[in-house]
């Protein structure tokens, strides 16, 4: 399979990472993701979606299991930036990924958000962190105020806006990657993944000054900000569900992690930064 992209392409192919769903391949100036027999439809949507985000100048092209021996891959344009780290992030990639949010929140998309799944998850969390007084506490907290998640109008989110998933360059340039998840959603849990998974790296006056930023530029700013504020700790949340049932070896550390971020959320988050 790889030989068949190397000829296709004419460059040798080394591998780069494992992603989530894709064997990742480098090779002049290209980016190939591979995807198994059982994945086969992700490139072409993920390729939907690079197109829908305004980044359609990226894809070279999408290969189906007929001339992979059952395997497929979407070829990309290689972007020369790394991963979000604080040292790259200046007020200029600031901008750009302002600008790139903002725009890609803006697109429509069908139907509205309901608050019952989030309901749902949260009693699968109370479950799973039920020796976790704190947890519990920061549950109770948030219940209350799910109704600000009922009713927004769907925009077109990326849905997994964490650090390896943001690229940054040199000289402020921004890349956003991995559009599989995307579809409809409420940007400000875009936002929020964006804070948990990548801002949060910052300092936390850094942190908040790059998130007030980026939300000051949308419609109606402050119930925006509202759900961004329950969105956090909700996400924080998750991740100690997920440890807990995925990866029970990390939990501990992860709970170090993650209560101290719940709370400041919860007590210390600004309720109109601006």
């Amino acid at each position: 399979m790889t030989q068949a992209l190397e000829q296709r392409l004419g460059t040798p192919l080394r591998p780069a990472l494992e992603g989530q769903e894709a064997r990742v391949f480098l090779g002049n100036g290209y980016v190939v993701k591979v995807y198994g027999p059982h994945e086969v439809h992700l490139p072409r949507l993920e390729a939907a979606n690079l197109a829908r985000a305004g980044l359609s100048d990226w894809l070279v092209g999408v290969w189906s299991p007929e001339t992979l021996s059952g395997y497929a891959a979407l070829v990309l344009r290689r972007f020369s930036g790394r991963p979000f780290e604080p040292g790259r992030f200046d007020g200029r990639a600031l901008a750009r990924l302002a600008g790139f949010l903002l725009r890609l929140h803006r697109l429509p998309e069908p139907g509205r958000t309901s608050a019952e799944p989030v309901r749902r998850r949260l009693a699968r969390f109370r479950e799973s962190l039920a020796d976790v007084p704190a947890a519990l506490e920061a549950i109770a907290r948030l219940e209350p105020r799910l109704h600000l998640l009922d009713g927004v109008p769907h925009a077109f989110v990326h849905h997994d806006l964490w650090a390896g998933n943001v690229l940054l360059a040199e000289g402020g340039a921004v890349l956003v990657v991995d559009w599989s998840r995307a579809g409809p959603g409420d940007p400000a849990r875009d936002l929020a993944i964006l804070t948990t998974g990548s801002l949060s790296l910052l300092p936390r006056e850094r942190c908040l000054h790059a998130l007030t930023r980026i939300a000051r530029r949308y419609p109606d700013p402050l119930a925006l900000w509202r759900r961004v504020a329950l969105w956090v700790p909700l996400t924080f949340l998750h991740d100690l569900h997920w440890f807990r049932e995925k990866e029970p070896e990390g939990f501990e550390e992860a709970l170090a992690d993650k209560l101290p971020r719940i709370e400041w959320t919860l007590h210390g988050f600004p309720r109109t930064p601006w």
